[in-house]
């Protein structure tokens, strides 16, 4: 299932519920975790676009957590939901992307996390040009010539919504397999090789450069 993956992590079930269903009511696919353990072992298995963390939870909380993320490299925006007073500054000192009160409207809460969606691709749209025929839709992480969807195998997709967000920089192989693959996988790089040819018979051979020391970059639009 294609879409924008949210992993939220609240340990009040009945509010982590009513966020999780109005998310989805705006057709995020959201997993939930109640302690910060749960959190690690979600992420082990699941590449996610975007994390929402409670700070006050189970185990290991908000702000380890994001200390964990910041350690590891983890490049997943984070955005932080909490009630805890004066917890805003050290948030940020701990690696989030943005705050918010857990008494902000709704309306509020799905308009940051849009932005922050759309900061993490460096755009203000919900639609990318890649190509004079070729767009992405960056919320349902579908590929259009023109106006027609195309079909493109997930593990594809993935490296090639990578790349968008990476536009103009060149992508190492390891860096490929640490922000595409779960951690869990065992990919090896023919795979991606594999994955690159095919994105490039659909979109075309000449929008993705490779470099062998470099790795895979999708070229800036005008070049």
């Amino acid at each position: 299932m294609s879409g924008t993956k949210i992993l939220f992590l609240e340990d009040d079930k009945l509010y982590q519920e009513t966020i999780k269903d109005l998310l989805e009511e705006e057709s995020f696919i959201v997993d939930t975790c109640s302690n910060g353990q749960e959190f690690l072992n979600k992420i082990f298995n699941t590449i996610y676009d975007l994390y929402i963390l409670d700070l006050n939870v189970p185990q290991i909380d908000g702000f380890e957590i994001m200390n964990i993320l910041r350690e590891y490299q983890d490049e997943t925006m984070r955005l932080v939901l909490s009630s805890i007073p004066d917890s805003t500054k050290r948030s940020f000192r701990s690696g989030c992307d943005g705050f918010l009160n857990k008494n902000t409207h709704i309306e509020e809460l799905l308009l940051r996390v849009r932005t922050l969606i759309k900061r993490s691709y460096r755009t203000y749209h919900d639609f990318i040009p890649i190509s004079n025929s070729y767009t992405y839709d960056i919320f349902n992480k579908r590929i259009y010539h023109n106006s027609t969807a195309l079909e493109i195998e997930s593990q594809a997709l993935f490296i090639l919504d990578y790349l968008i967000k990476k536009r103009g920089q060149f992508v190492s192989k390891v860096d490929l397999e640490k922000n595409v693959y779960p951690s869990n996988s065992e990919s090896k790089s023919a795979v991606i090789r594999y994955h690159i040819w095919s994105i490039r018979k659909i979109i075309g051979f000449d929008l993705i450069e490779s470099q062998k020391n470099r790795g895979y970059r999708l070229k800036p639009k005008g070049i």
